[in-house]
């Protein structure tokens, strides 16, 4: 049996800025401690790194 090919669509630069954008909105909400690390690559988005930190009270 012949492998299946799935063909995801691209998105758009604008499209990937605002699913960012929506996601650090939501951890905002949700007590976020640490930091987000992001990478562009001539202009677009390379990686995303997330290393949160547990806060001690």
């Amino acid at each position: 049996m012949p492998a299946q090919v799935i063909h995801k669509p691209k998105t758009k630069k604008a499209d990937k800025l605002k699913q960012l954008y929506e996601y650090l909105s939501n951890i905002r909400d949700e007590n976020f401690t640490g930091y987000i690390k992001v990478n562009f690559s001539q202009g677009n988005i390379g990686r995303v790194e997330k290393f949160e930190e547990i806060l001690k009270k």
